[in-house]
């Protein structure tokens, strides 16, 4: 077939038009030392339109290297027997497009004033250079500058193992487009590349197995990065890792209807990418800055964990339709990053792995509304220990199972979850440790959590509402080994707490916990509870509830008995609250209450002594605080006295003796004296019962009263006594005593009574 002579191709060149050197059915060939001689020594005879080929078999290897070109070289629909060398070349515009056999571009330090276009052509090759001999590439363009764009619309580059693309550090004065039909086999590499324009993905296929796929560490793009769909259609798909370390994005990072995925083979050996952090990693960005939304859309899926960490982001928005499938590793890591706005999971967004968020600053709102947490690393679904949220979380709706949401050591501002799901039964399901809400936390409309939630030692500014909660814990775990369902120990609720749940079982956990005031219905709490030092100032009752047993204090009373162990201050707290609102009658009974559980509780050696003398005391005054029973109990006393002093056996055997040593009986002189102990026979000196005023005539009534009431003399007990050598009257004697013991004893409970109710009041 008959070559492009130099008089045909100048004679073109010189006119600035296009020649074409199809041939029938095949291409002229074209010498390269010859296109090499136009570009150099025959460079001034070419117009300012270029050099331009069409359908032409370039023969040799053209070879730019070096040269000063100042006007546009154009290959159009070309093959080419060698790969094109503009290593340090300064072209005005060079265009590649169309050309169907193309074994390659080196154009390291190349310097193009407008657009290199590679659009539509297929490139296939592995080369080495000296920038990298260990790693051969198709297109090499390290430290070259483009003052145009970068097109690669519909190309395909199969790199044979090697890199697709190799590009350190390139400038690119306008747009990078690799979009459309764009398939490359290699990686696409840009490492500290400076992009003044956006990088344009739209529909593109990379795939590389085991490693980077497009690499961008260190870049720098002026507008933004789009990973997205193109106008006919077509998703991009990238089979490898994105590595985006410390990139800089001044507009948005957008992806949209694309597929992430992190292939499955190993890194080759001694790469620096075979690192454990990196491994499993769809999209490796630690420290990109993206100045606009970086925004995931559409039917977005990425295999593999995006990493984030320490990133400044306007914000992240993962859309309905997108999902993450990262099991058993980190799906999202946000560690230590800065959100100037907010971070959004979508509606029923799949999340298969860990989101972490351990040190992050988010400034606007933190909303998993909707999502669906799954296959944690570790144990927790979401791990934001430090966090700190100036908007609010929002978790309506959120479906998380085999994980904890762990927000320890966390600032959050409102937290709702409103119709949440959480499924973690041998764990935690919201860890809230040493957290500090500024807001409240609302756990109501059929809020569900199936494990244990802890608020212990967390402080919440405002509410804490359980309003149709289901709280619940199949059975003990390895760090809840009660198997609580709600555990606050020590936690500060400073808006009051709302506990009018649907369901909790099989108990809670509120020791030391505080409050203002507690809305609960006592009926409606766990079988078992601990509220040891649980304090608050009042009650409320539950909006909507019929039955006003807020200050009921039987009510109170039963459910204080429910404690998991005996503890009498939360007793003494009820009654605090009740007799500060008034309920004076209602506090006397929740300490008696207290009392009688005390009793039940008593084991150990005279258990059974204790009991009894404790269930006297609680008859006959109720423990101080029924005083009036020692009142009746004294007048029985006394009417038992008075009754038995009435009966005529019983005042035969009562005598007196007068300072003459004459004894009387109830019925007038016995018949003699006494001298010392004896009973001197003799007449009676007088004949008068009393004696003749000698001594106090004998009065049942004041008889009783002197012997059972104390502090009392009526000299009737002074006078009389009973005399036990008569028949009944050692008896008497013993009864007698025996009521002057009672007295003294129930008087003094009853002064004792007095003196502690004056002081509990």
């Amino acid at each position: 077939m008959e070559k492009v002579g130099e008089a045909e191709l100048l004679a073109a060149a010189s006119a600035g038009q296009e020649l074409d050197c199809a041939d029938g059915a095949g291409r002229r060939p074209v010498a390269a030392e010859l296109l090499r001689r136009c570009c150099h020594q025959l460079k001034d005879q070419i117009d300012p339109r270029g050099l331009r080929l069409r359908r032409a078999s370039i023969a040799g290897s053209l070879d730019l290297a070096g040269l000063d070109v100042p006007f546009p070289v154009r290959f159009d629909d070309c093959d080419f027997d060698a790969p094109l060398v503009a290593e340090g070349a300064h072209l005005r515009e060079l265009s590649l497009t169309r050309c169907a056999r193309l074994p390659g571009l080196l154009g390291n330090g190349l310097q193009v004033r407008r657009d290199l276009d590679l659009s539509g052509s297929e490139l296939a090759g592995a080369h080495r250079t000296t920038v990298s001999a260990a790693n051969p590439a198709a297109v090499w363009l390290c430290e070259s500058s483009i003052g145009g764009r970068l097109l690669c619309v519909d190309t395909v580059i199969d790199a044979g193992g090697g890199r697709a693309i190799h590009a350190d550090r390139i400038h690119v004065g306008g747009i990078v487009r690799l979009h459309h039909q764009f398939t490359a086999r290699g990686q696409i590499r840009l490492l500290g590349a400076q992009l003044d324009g956006s990088l344009d993905l739209a529909g593109a296929l990379i795939e590389v197995p085991g490693g980077a796929a497009l690499d961008l560490d260190h870049a720098v793009i002026g507008g933004s990065l789009l990973l997205i769909d193109d106008p006919a259609g077509r998703h991009p798909v990238i089979r490898g890792r994105i590595a985006m370390g410390s990139a800089r994005i001044t507009a948005q990072f957008l992806i949209r209807n694309a597929r992430l995925a992190e292939m499955a083979a190993a890194p080759p050996p001694g790469s620096g990418y075979a690192q454990s952090r990196i491994r499993g990693t769809a999209l490796s960005a630690p420290r990109l800055s993206v100045g606009a939304e970086m925004t995931m859309e559409g039917s977005c899926q990425v295999f593999g964990g995006v990493d984030l960490s320490m990133s400044e982001l306007s914000s992240l928005y993962i859309g309905p339709g997108c999902s993450l499938h990262a099991p058993g590793r980190t799906a999202l890591d946000l560690t230590n990053a800065e959100l100037l706005s907010t971070l959004t999971v979508g509606d029923q967004v799949p999340v298969a792995g860990t989101v972490r968020l351990s040190g992050t600053r988010i400034h606007g709102n933190l909303c998993l509304r909707g999502a669906s947490l799954s296959a944690p690393e570790g144990k927790s679904l979401v791990a934001a220990q430090g966090a700190v949220v100036d908007g609010g979380t929002e978790l309506q709706d959120l479906r998380a199972t085999g994980g904890r949401l762990r927000f320890s050591n966390a600032n959050l501002g409102n937290l709702v979850a409103v119709g949440a799901q959480l499924v973690n039964p041998t764990g935690s399901t919201l860890y809230l440790h040493h957290a500090t809400v500024r807001g409240s936390v609302i756990l109501v409309g059929g809020f569900t959590s199936q494990g244990l939630l802890t608020l212990s030692r967390s402080t919440v500014e405002g509410r804490l509402e359980c309003g149709g909660g289901s709280f619940t814990c199949p059975a003990p775990a390895e760090r809840n080994e009660h198997g609580h369902a709600i555990e606050a120990i020590s936690a500060i609720i400073r808006g009051g707490m709302y506990l009018d749940w649907a369901a909790v079982s099989p108990s809670v956990d509120f020791t030391n916990a505080s409050t203002p005031f507690l809305m609960d219905d006592p009926g409606n709490w766990p079988p078992s509870f601990v509220i040891s030092g649980f304090t608050y100032d009042r009650f409320e009752q539950p909006q909507g509830s019929a039955a006003a047993r807020t200050w009921d204090h039987a009510a109170r009373c039963a459910w204080l008995s429910h404690q998991a162990a005996y503890d009498a201050g939360p007793y003494e707290q009820a009654a605090r609250v009740f007799r500060e609102h008034g309920y004076t009658a209602g506090a006397e009974e929740i300490l008696i209450a207290q009392r009688k559980h005390a009793r039940r509780a008593m084991t150990g050696p005279g258990a059974l002594f204790r009991r009894a003398v404790d269930v006297a005391y609680s008859t006959t005054v109720g423990y101080g605080y029924r005083p009036r029973r020692v009142l009746w109990l004294l007048a029985a006393l006394l009417i038992m006295v008075i009754v038995s002093l009435e009966i005529p056996a019983a005042q035969a055997t009562m005598r007196a003796t007068t300072s003459a040593g004459a004894v009387y009986s109830t019925h007038g002189p016995v018949g003699g004296s006494t001298a010392g102990n004896a009973l001197v026979p003799g007449p009676p000196p007088h004949s008068d019962a009393c004696g003749d005023g000698q001594i106090r005539c004998f009065n049942p009534v004041l008889y009783a009263i002197d012997t059972v009431i104390p502090l009392v003399s009526l000299d009737q007990r002074s006078t009389w006594y009973p005399d036990p050598h008569v028949r009944d009257g050692a008896f008497m004697q013993g009864w007698l005593n025996a009521a002057t013991l009672l007295g003294w004893l129930l008087s003094s409970i009853f002064v004792l009574s007095l003196a502690r109710l004056s002081r509990s009041t």
